[in-house]
């Protein structure tokens, strides 16, 4: 863990934050217009309802991670992901509400390649087992789409 000093240390300003600040405020682009005509109203609120669930979790506060070393990024990271693997059991999230609120948390995490990649391939490895043991074959599987 770090020094108690160090959790008091802050970059020199302007941060990247407040710069970006400033330029929103010159700019005169309707940001919620612009939002819902490159979104769907669906993906922007569920956006804001798994929004609301991750601020509201002290795990999710990135405002240490400068200060981090190694090894307590990867034990942040972890915590990250068990409790997200935690919310989305207890609000009964569908894969793509998972995909959003990993995407908000816009860090890697230990799970990543589980869930993007090897769930994916699990879910096709036992599609085309059952498929085989219905009499189907692979080439069907791929011609119709569902492979």
């Amino acid at each position: 863990m770090a020094p108690h000093w160090v959790k008091k240390l802050r970059p020199s300003d302007p941060q990247g934050s407040k710069l970006l600040e400033q330029e929103r405020g010159r700019s005169n682009l309707a940001v919620n217009r612009l939002s819902r005509f490159l979104s769907t109203k669906d993906v922007l609120d569920r956006q804001d309802k798994i929004l609301g669930i991750l601020c509201s979790e002290k795990v999710f506060d990135k405002s240490q991670n400068y200060f981090d070393g190694r090894v307590e990024r990867f034990q942040t990271a972890l915590a990250r992901q068990k409790r997200l693997q935690q919310l989305s059991a207890k609000h009964s999230w569908s894969r793509d509400e998972y995909i959003m609120a990993s995407e908000l948390i816009s860090e890697p995490g230990p799970y990543g390649l589980h869930v993007s990649m090897f769930l994916d391939v699990d879910k096709v490895c036992n599609y085309v087992a059952r498929s085989r043991d219905a009499g189907a074959t692979q080439a069907v599987l791929g011609e119709s789409g569902e492979i």
